[in-house]
């Protein structure tokens, strides 16, 4: 078994995935471009300047990269195939023995390196550089940094003990927190507990300050403490998740999160629906070259390169609607979110695979 690419391999892996770099970088510059145009709108209002609006934009340069990725390896796989076949190029490869399944499947090999690069690119960059465009902006229009804190409404659960803060700092400060514990047995609120202000040291939460009303048959008593220790078990790492929607998190950061909210009995669909697409978008990009690869091959061939393009982005476009639909089914219906995300992959990958073999 040969386990390094054969010279034809490697020419077509090139070809498809340096217009997958080219049609990457031309998505972002265009997206960089109108955003930048949004930004100016805010030119005036705090400390808020030109210069600010290009570093803000700038910082969203890796996440749009990251977002465009299956369109860009559709869009440049249609476009280097399609060049390819007016070439003749793929008539001469198909005469000398080469399969067209050969020719897709080396494109995709070339293009696992880029795979990795994109999913590295989410997981370590994108989250930072997010985080980075936001404080920026809040800086020069509110003048307040998010890094700071999370103001807000938040809310926790550690077994039968809710808690409320309404501020949490990502650097282990808390402010203003209330504590509901129950009895489930009993099915009513034993105690509630505030607490003015809460500091993360050596894994724990230390909380000062402490008012505590303890509820009986008679009434309740009142208690107050200098300093305690309460048993959450939330970190300050995860209150970056509340102010951020699941999209935005790292598959890392997605899994740590719904290991808490599943071990406190917290639902945990909307998280595993979001873990699941980012870890089996390789397997969606791979989806879109194959889909791609079938208009330049067979009757096709006889279409021009834009019409050839353009239907290519269709067969694109209904696969990414496919998918957006079917996904959050598994939030209406209790499906397994890893069936949601895998089935409309899986459909239209044996649908290409089937179109190829025909053709």
């Amino acid at each position: 078994m040969r386990f390094y690419p054969s010279i034809v391999e490697r020419y077509v892996g090139r070809q498809v995935t340096m217009w997958i770099i080219y049609v990457s970088l031309f998505l972002c510059l265009i997206s960089w471009l109108i955003k930048f145009m949004e930004q100016l709108r805010n030119v005036g209002t705090g400390t808020f300047t030109v210069l600010t609006a290009v570093e803000a934009v700038t910082m969203q340069i890796p996440h749009n990269f990251y977002i465009f990725f299956p369109l860009s390896a559709l869009m440049g796989t249609v476009v280097a195939l399609c060049l390819m076949s007016s070439r003749s190029e793929l008539v001469v490869l198909q005469s000398c023995g080469v399969s067209k399944l050969k020719i897709v499947t080396a494109s995709v090999k070339m293009a696992v390196p880029l795979m990795l690069f994109v999913i590295l690119l989410g997981e370590f960059v994108v989250p930072y550089t997010q985080f980075k465009y936001d404080e920026i902006r809040a800086k020069a229009i509110k003048g307040v940094s998010i890094s700071a804190g999370v103001t807000g409404n938040l809310w926790a659960r550690e077994n039968n003990d809710f808690f409320f803060m309404s501020h949490a700092s990502i650097e282990g400060e808390l402010r203003n927190v209330e504590k509901y514990t129950f009895d489930p047995e009993a099915r009513k609120m034993v105690s509630h507990s505030m607490a003015e202000s809460a500091r993360f040291e050596n894994g724990k939460w230390l909380f000062y300050n402490i008012t505590r009303r303890v509820f009986n048959d008679e009434g309740f008593s009142v208690e107050k403490t200098d300093t305690e220790q309460w048993p959450l078990t939330i970190t300050p790492d995860k209150f970056k998740v509340f102010s951020n929607s699941p999209d935005e998190l790292s598959i890392h950061g997605l899994y740590s999160y719904i290991k808490y909210l599943k071990k406190n009995q917290l639902k945990a669909d909307r998280f595993e629906l979001e873990f699941w697409r980012k870890t089996l978008s390789p397997f969606a990009v791979i989806t879109m070259i194959f889909l791609a690869s079938t208009v330049a091959f067979g009757s096709m061939r006889s279409l021009s390169l834009s019409s050839r393009i353009v239907l290519g982005i269709v067969y694109g476009f209904v696969f990414y609607v496919a998918n957006q639909t079917f996904s959050p089914m598994s939030l209406v219906f209790g499906i397994q979110p890893f069936i949601c995300v895998i089935l409309p992959s899986l459909l239209f990958f044996c649908i290409a695979v089937f179109m190829l073999r025909r053709r």
